[in-house]
Order: C-alpha cells, then structure tokens, then sequence
C-alpha cells in the first residue's frame, strides 16, 4: 500500500534525472530518514511505479496514477489562513497559467511555513517534510505544487496541472 511520502520520493527521483545518487543524499535532501526512502521505493516497486534495477521511475505509471489516483488515494481540502509555500495554483508553474482574483475564496493555497512570503490558505504537504524539502529545490516544488493543483483545484486547474505533469514527466 503506498504512503503519500513514496509520491515525494518518486518525484524528486525523477527530478534528479540520474540514478547516481544514494539512499544517503536522498534521504537528506527531503529531510526524510534512509530507511524511509528505502521503504518508500520498495513500496513503489510493488505499485509497479518504480524499478528498483534500473533506479528508474516508471514515468507513464506515475503519470497516470497522480492524474486519476491521487485525489482519491491522498485527498486535501484547504484549511485556514496561514504563511507559507505557495502551492497548487499558487506555485510556478500554474501561478502564470491561471489567473486568480485576490479576493476569491480560492485565493492563495500554500504550504504552512513560518519562514513563508504568503498568505494563504493552508494545504496538508503530502508529507510533513515538503516545505523543507521544497526551499532548494524548485523542480520538486513545480512537482508538487502541480500534484497539489490535482489534489485541491477546481477542475480546470486539474486539468492544466495534468497537461503540465504530462510535459514534465513524459515529453521532456
């Protein structure tokens, strides 16, 4: 059964966009445990979304589980008002394809971070190191936002998050 933390891993595992790297520096740069990493890409071997021979993601797997899956596996409704990470619509790449009027209800979604620039409505990470993770790596931040955009948007912006997701996992 996948934990929501295994959907960070792969992501960031596909970013790296190399398999020279170790459970060590994994670990380290999302702020997660060796042993998690491990078990998270074990468990996303079984899911058939991962292969562990070859250190590869199974990018069309991933794809289609993250488009039709993961609102249903890992679903988010947006908390209270907080200061964070932009996230979903709010995050690049999103933030220069939607436009949003401030005074919406559905303004800003971010991350809950004291250290944040925004003001915004909060959103569970999938995994409570994301925002750590997130602050010097923005390729894993557009992922996740994108992923967040699936989770809690409207269906337009799923819809634009899913083209984007296509474009950064598959067509590269």
């Amino acid at each position: 059964m996948l934990k929501p933390q295994d959907v960070v891993v792969l992501l960031k595992v596909h970013s790296l966009q190399s398999s020279e790297w170790t459970y060590s520096e994994l670990a380290q740069s999302l702020h997660m445990s060796q042993s998690e990493v491990h078990a998270a890409l074990k468990r996303s071997e079984s899911s058939d979304l991962y292969d562990c021979s070859s250190r590869k993601v199974k990018k069309r797997s991933l794809l289609e589980f993250l488009i039709h899956g993961i609102k249903y596996v890992f679903p988010e409704k947006p908390g209270t008002l907080s200061r964070g990470i932009p996230t979903g619509h709010s995050a690049e790449p999103l933030k220069n394809l939607i436009s949003v009027d401030p005074n919406d209800a559905y303004g800003a979604y971010v991350w809950s971070d004291p250290e944040g620039s925004v003001k915004g409505l909060s959103v569970n990470p999938l995994y409570k190191s994301v925002p750590a993770a997130v602050k010097n790596d923005p390729k894993l931040h557009e992922l996740l936002s994108l992923v967040d955009a699936i989770r809690v948007g409207r269906v337009r912006e799923q819809n634009i998050a899913s083209q984007e997701l296509e474009q950064r996992l598959i067509k590269k």
